[in-house]
């Protein structure tokens, strides 16, 4: 894959933003012109206190994807929880709307739904829920890794002690009543979803049953979705925390879910 690490202005944003971007490449042999190829893409979303950077520097997602025709863009949101904040940017906006017209001006980049997929870590697995159940005209298919996907409840330890995470929360959901039965409730939005006549995007969570910080939410979410919802979203867990030690292995079988071959990296 080419790597590519790029700033652009966000209309949505109201300032510049940094994005990394996996372009494919013919790594032996000559490179054919194809000025009419259009590549799916993959967007891959950070969580909490990371950045663009993330899985460039923490996951194999480049081994994975080296030798398959995909575009993999990685955007920031910084902490602003993949939503147009209420004190915060346009973040939702700004995904959905401005950066895949963006990447198709730039990059031979197909804007097919078909062709569109989206996976999270943390933070942005709890993303990659909220783009894809919310605009199911845009994505094929979302996977939430150890995604934060459960109901927002201000007495979860992780809002008491880290990162101010409590005030965190107010500028981009609001107060409870504000965020509850909103599209930011993922619980809500299940329910919306539930409704739509249209192709819902196929959806995939997965938790490492040691994952103190989301594993409980995660199942309370996947219990509401399946008590109040025909939706079908693929479940999986097993051992391993809230780090890139599970989320590595779980990468590969995103992308097989979204339906290419990874490359296998033998030591």
């Amino acid at each position: 894959m080419a790597f590519l690490q790029m700033s652009m202005y966000s209309d949505a944003l109201c300032m510049d933003t940094d994005i990394n971007i996996l372009l494919p490449e013919v790594r032996r042999g000559r490179t054919p012109l194809e000025p009419e190829r259009k590549y799916p893409v993959i967007y891959c979303l950070h969580g909490h206190g990371d950045d663009q950077s993330a899985y460039i520097r923490k996951s194999m997602i480049e081994i994975y994807t080296r030798d398959l025709p995909v575009i993999v863009v990685m955007p920031t949101t910084q902490r602003g929880t993949y939503v147009d904040g209420k004190y915060n940017y346009r973040y939702f906006t700004f995904l959905t709307e401005e950066l895949p017209v963006r990447i198709a001006n730039y990059f031979p980049a197909s804007t097919k739904r078909e062709d569109t997929f989206i996976m999270g870590n943390s933070m942005g697995g709890y993303g990659a829920f909220r783009l894809a159940m919310g605009r199911p005209d845009l994505y094929a298919a979302a996977v939430s890794l150890s995604g934060a996907i459960g109901e927002r409840k201000d007495d979860r330890p992780m809002l008491k002690n880290t990162y101010d995470a409590e005030k965190l929360q107010y500028m981009n959901f609001g107060d409870y009543e504000e965020y509850k039965n909103s599209d930011n409730d993922l619980n809500t939005l299940a329910l919306k979803l539930d409704k739509y006549e249209g192709e819902k995007p196929r959806l995939r969570h997965v938790c490492g049953i040691d994952d103190k910080l989301i594993y409980q939410s995660g199942l309370d979410f996947m219990k509401f979705v399946q008590e109040n919802t025909s939706l079908e979203i693929e479940y999986e867990e097993g051992p391993g925390g809230h780090n890139w030690g599970f989320w590595n292995p779980q990468i590969e079988k995103a992308i097989e879910f979204f339906g290419f071959a990874p490359f296998k990296y033998k030591y």
